[in-house]
């Protein structure tokens, strides 16, 4: 074992001092071959358009209106859609599916609609549609707001819709051409009309319309096919878009003119911007003026930041200054504010190549150091950049990655590479490549992570080549392969050399991260000790990034939240709001008194003094490098071939300008309560939803602007209990919450932005009871009990009779045979009387009597039938007091079936087992009667009745009088008879 050690050991050593010659040799022949944008290549702000589905279809858009509540309708030709900054809504249920929605008015409240299929009105908080029957076979392509009336250009004329009558008056007499596609009244109160053959000026002491003379639309049809009308900012020039380009028209002097520099003919549409700039909207794009000159904005599947249609049917511009633009596919928006813009690798250098940035820095002489995967681009005060490929002489592809840049105090800048360490010359705008060597020479600074300076020492964090230090003289020279003065041990201060970042604070300590492991190590430099920070141990997650901000305080970002070690290094765990996105760290820096998180799904800005986190309301573009940047005032942000400048001013505006405005309760994707909707301070009637049920709410800003996300924050709060429910961040450009399997009590959903000191939108929410512990359930289970109760009491009750009664039929029956032998003793010595005194006729008919009731003779019979029916006849006549006699029981003692018994009484005798029964028991009870021996009690139980009660009733039934009555009718007859 101890040889094969040797042999690895000496294997190992060799191996370094190859690695070592070779990067020597590679570091010589470093050259920093630059590509340089030309010195006239202008910097500018091109728009990057968010494109947007309506409900998911392909489905062009003709009309656009953001009403005074600041709702976003789209007209369509599927119908009307109401767009929430998230994604549009279908808005009218069938009556509007399928209508071209060619113009939409506001008027009190009430949406007015021109289509295909007449004139429409959409009732806003009902969510109704009632068609206009006076308007209802008009094709209407345009409409104009006149105060008390409407106009109405459509395919057939124009004509005045007063908004009280709800009634038509036509206006068109003297157009050119019935066919009305604009309309437009200027400052002066002049009305205009494009036809489909040229322009018309209402004159209001004719009441009539009359032609603008012009050469230029007397061409052709195409060219007096006026689309659009616009008036200029000045209110001097109306401009004309036709079907063959575009005109100006200064009614003051009658003078027209051809607008040049388009090069599609054909005008759909003209707006301005918030500048008075000129949109026109045409079938091939958006030409957006630009001074003398235009740009051309039109779809490039190379871009997914161009817009997504070409044939641009209408042209907007909103209060923010967003642009918006509808076309055959959807909805196109561009950000036109001061908020934030986006720097483009292209707008930079007049290069296609990319760089994902990954650390920026501003120099003190005022250049942009935009360091990333494919070398440094630096960007002068000027707006000239000149991108630094750092390539090498062996014709590699791919520039050096650049990890970080780093000024020191003599303005010295210095690259950390993945080709060791750079320094930019400023003679010879190029740099010098050094390649450190550990302090014994074994290990090599390669892949540098980070720079830092402490003195006149700079310390040097590199992977596989551990964390090294070297006099900042020693970097004097030109280039070459350099040894540190001091190197920390691998295995003994720190756990390996796999070092992914390293920052300095004030106190002379070198913060530490390693790649895969779960410690943060800080060194002190002075005292030269380690102390190891678990953050797996007290966050749950390893450390990923660190920055060091301005007070001193280390900051070491995790999966989900950050830890903030102050001057004491006493650590303080701060945890994202829950989102339900992707909190993976890209990059964490100071920002004036803050922290900014870049994450995977947001940006976080973490409040310095209350170390509150909050998302910072910009589109999220996977951010590896933040920027503070002083000269400017903005926070640049890093990312994939571009970079984001942030306004700072206007971010403290931008934290609590939003609030939400719209609140929408939704059922299968349709809106149904549209009460209030752009009144968060309304009270509210509040959500009625039954035990586990679900409610869905669309939720919204009414913030359109596409280079600002809100981020909307929600939590469902129960009444009564004792904690207090955490907020739950929506996910950027997110608009619904889904709230399902709710149990039953009472909530307030309570909603607003994150960061806003505003109140939150409160929506009631009550979740039903479930069926089996509400009201009506508890009355049911009380009286299911109550009748539970009442039926053991009765049970118990009826036992306790059954029992009485069946004590009471044994002490009879046994009185009976008592009485039967007392009868038959006497019988006995009646006999013997009889027989020596009297021999007559009727006393042997006496005899046979009293034989009858205790004997059962046989019967002769003749046949099988007589034989089986004396055979029932002898088993009743045994079993007459069994409570138990019934058909079965006569069947099975017979050994028939029951059906068979059944038809044998009922072929002979006409009467059923139980009637059968029934009757040879009354005759029996009527015989015991009539012996006036027994009580009717005694006779009841005598013949098989487990009650006198029930025994009374059937004699009753059968006899028609009650045994008490037969028996002493049964006496008096007997009387009549001696």
């Amino acid at each position: 074992m101890q040889l094969i050690q040797k042999t690895l050991t000496k294997g190992m050593k060799k191996s370094m001092t190859i690695w070592r010659l070779i990067m020597v040799l590679l570091a010589l022949c470093w050259s920093t071959q630059v590509s340089q944008a030309a010195s006239s290549y202008p910097y500018h702000q091109e728009l990057e358009w968010y494109n947007i589905d309506v409900d998911g279809h392909r489905a062009a858009v003709f009309s656009m209106l953001t009403d005074s509540r600041g709702l976003m309708w789209i007209g369509t030709g599927q119908g009307l859609f109401l767009y929430d900054g998230s994604e549009t809504h279908a808005m009218g249920g069938e009556a509007l599916t399928g209508l071209q929605v060619y113009a939409i008015v506001e008027h009190e409240g009430q949406l007015l609609l021109g289509t295909n299929h007449g004139l429409q009105l959409f009732m806003c908080n009902e969510g109704k549609v009632v068609p206009q029957a006076s308007a209802r076979q008009l094709e209407i392509r345009c409409m104009l707001d006149c105060g008390d009336h409407l106009l109405v250009g459509s395919l057939s004329g124009l004509y005045s819709y007063n908004y009280k009558s709800r009634q038509l008056t036509d206006m068109g007499t003297g157009l050119p051409n019935p066919s009305v596609y604009s309309l437009l009244r200027d400052s002066q109160g002049t009305l205009y009309a494009g036809t489909f053959n040229g322009l018309a000026r209402y004159d209001t002491v004719t009441s009539r319309f009359r032609t603008v003379t012009s050469s230029q639309l007397s061409h052709s049809s195409q060219s007096s096919f006026v689309n659009s009308l616009l008036e200029s900012a000045d209110h001097h020039t109306l401009y004309i878009g036709t079907g063959e380009g575009l005109y100006t028209y200064r009614p003051g002097e009658e003078r027209w003119d051809t607008v040049g520099g388009l090069e599609e003919p054909t005008i759909k549409s003209l707006a301005t911007d918030r500048d008075g700039r000129l949109l026109v909207g045409t079938y091939n794009g958006l030409y957006y003026q630009d001074g003398p000159s235009w740009l051309h904005y039109q779809r490039d599947t190379r871009k997914p930041t161009s817009p997504a249609g070409n044939q641009i049917w209408t042209v907007m511009t909103d209060e923010s200054g967003t642009v918006w633009i509808g076309h055959e596919h959807g909805i196109s928006m561009a950000a036109n504010s001061t908020f934030s813009h986006t720097i483009k690798v292209g707008t930079l250098v007049s290069s296609g190549e990319s760089n994902e940035f990954l650390t920026l820095l501003r120099d003190s002489k005022g250049r942009l150091w935009l360091g990333g995967t494919n070398g440094v681009i630096v960007r002068h005060a000027d707006g000239h950049a000149r991108w630094f490929k750092l390539n090498d002489n062996n014709g590699a592809d791919a520039g050096l990655c650049v990890r970080s840049v780093m000024e020191d105090s003599e303005g010295t800048v210095w690259l950390s590479t993945d080709g060791g360490i750079l320094r930019y010359r400023e003679a010879t705008a190029d740099f010098d490549v050094f390649i450190l060597s550990d302090a014994k020479g074994d290990r090599t600074s390669n892949w540098v992570y980070a720079i830092r300076l402490l003195g006149d020492d700079l310390w040097v964090a590199s992977y596989l080549g551990g964390v090294n230090r070297i006099a900042r003289s020693k970097l004097s020279g030109g280039g070459g392969v350099v040894r540190a003065d001091f190197s920390l041990d691998y295995g003994v201060e720190l756990a390996s050399d796999n070092i992914s970042n390293m920052v300095a604070d004030d106190n002379g300590c070198l913060w530490i991260l390693l790649y895969g492991d779960h410690r943060l190590y800080q060194y002190d430099t002075t005292a030269k000790k380690v102390k190891q920070h678990d953050i797996r141990q007290m966050t749950g997650s390893a450390p990923t990034h660190i920055c060091m901000d301005s007070a001193s305080r280390l900051w070491c970002a995790y999966k989900g939240g950050c830890l903030m070690f102050d001057r004491n290094s006493h650590p303080t765990d701060i945890r994202f709001p829950l989102s339900g996105g992707d909190e993976t760290v890209l990059a964490i820096a100071p920002v004036d008194g803050d922290v900014w998180v870049s994450t995977l799904s947001n940006l976080w800005r973490i409040d310095g003094s209350s170390l509150t986190p909050s998302p910072v309301p910009v589109p999220q573009k996977g951010f590896a490098a933040i920027l503070d940047d002083a000269m400017t005032g903005h926070v640049l942000l890093g990312g994939l071939d571009e970079v984001v400048e942030v306004n700072k001013a206007s971010l403290v505006n931008a934290q609590g300008f939003g609030q939400v405005r719209m609140v929408l309760e939704c059922r299968n994707g349709q809106p149904v309560d549209m009460q209030n909707l752009a009144d968060p301070s309304a009270t509210r009637s509040g959500l009625h939803i039954p035990n586990g049920g679900s409610v869905l709410l669309m939720v919204s800003t009414l913030d359109y602007s596409p280079d600002m996300v809100q981020h909307i924050e929600y939590r469902v709060v129960r009444k009564g209990a004792d904690t207090e429910s955490p907020w739950i961040v929506m996910p950027e450009r997110a608009s619904m919450i889904n709230l399902t399997d709710m149990s039953f009590g009472n909530y307030e959903i309570q909603i607003k932005t994150v960061g806003s000191p505003l109140p939150p939108v409160v929506v009631p929410l009550k979740v039903d009871v479930p069926f089996y512990i509400s009201w009506p359930a508890i009355l049911f289970y009380c009286l299911l009990m109550a009748g539970i109760v009442a039926a053991a009491f009765w049970y118990q009750r009826r036992r306790a009779m059954r029992r009485a009664q069946e004590k009471e039929r044994e002490e009879t029956l046994a009185n009976v045979e008592r009485k039967l032998a007392f009868l038959s003793d006497e019988k006995h010595d009646l006999e013997t009387r009889i027989e020596q005194l009297l021999k007559s006729r009727d006393e042997m008919t006496t005899q046979l009597r009293l034989r009858a009731i205790t004997e059962a003779k046989p019967i002769e019979v003749e046949s099988p039938v007589e034989k089986q029916l004396a055979d029932i006849a002898h088993i009743v006549e045994e079993n007459i007091s069994e409570l138990e006699l019934n058909g079965a029981f006569i069947a099975e003692r017979c050994a028939m079936s029951d059906k068979q018994l059944y038809r044998l009484l009922k072929k002979h005798l006409d009467v059923t087992p139980s009637e059968y029964i029934r009757n040879i028991r009354m005759q029996k009870a009527a015989m015991l009667l009539q012996q006036n021996y027994f009580t009717v009690s005694e006779v009841a139980y005598m013949v098989g009745f487990s009650a006198p009660s029930y025994f009374s009733k059937c004699f009753q039934d059968h006899f028609g009088m009650a045994p008490s009555n037969y028996n002493n009718g049964g006496d008096a007859h007997k009387e009549n008879g001696q």
